[in-house]
C-alpha cells in the first residue's frame, strides 16, 4: 500500500516491529528486544509528537486516546519482556498495535495529511 510521504518511514518501521512481535511470541527474543527497544521508543515518541496533535485538532480524539493507551501498555509489556516475563503477551500486543496503525489509524491520517 502506498503511504503518504509523512507516514512512509513509520510504516517501514512497522515491518521490524512485526518481525520482533513474532519472535516474542516464541518466547526467546529478549536480546533482540533489548537491541530494538530504543528504536521502538523513538518510533512512539515521533508518533506522539507528530500525529497526536493532528488527530486531536481534527476531531479524531478517540484515535489519539487509543494511540496513547496502546503506547503506554506496550511500554509496560516490553519492559516486562526485557526482564523475561510475558514475552508472548508483549509480542501479540505489538503485532495488534501495528495492525491497528496500518489498517485503521494511517488511513485516517492520510485523509488529514492530503
Amino acid at each position: 500500500m502506498k503511504r503518504h510521504t509523512r507516514l512512509v518511514k513509520l510504516s517501514r518501521e512497522h515491518h521490524t516491529a512485526l518481525r520482533l512481535g513474532r519472535h516474542l511470541l516464541t518466547g526467546d527474543a529478549r536480546a533482540e528486544l533489548s537491541a530494538e527497544l530504543p528504536a521502538i521508543e523513538a518510533h512512539f515518541a515521533e508518533e506522539e509528537r507528530d500525529l497526536l496533535p493532528l488527530l486531536e485538532g481534527n476531531r479524531h480524539g478517540t484515535y489519539a486516546v487509543r494511540l496513547r493507551a496502546e503506547h503506554a501498555q506496550l511500554r509496560r509489556l516490553l519492559a516486562a519482556a526485557v526482564r523475561g516475563t510475558n514475552q508472548a503477551q508483549a509480542g501479540q500486543a505489538l503485532i495488534d498495535h501495528v495492525r491497528f496503525e496500518e489498517r485503521e489509524l494511517f488511513p485516517v491520517l492520510e485523509t488529514l495529511l492530503d
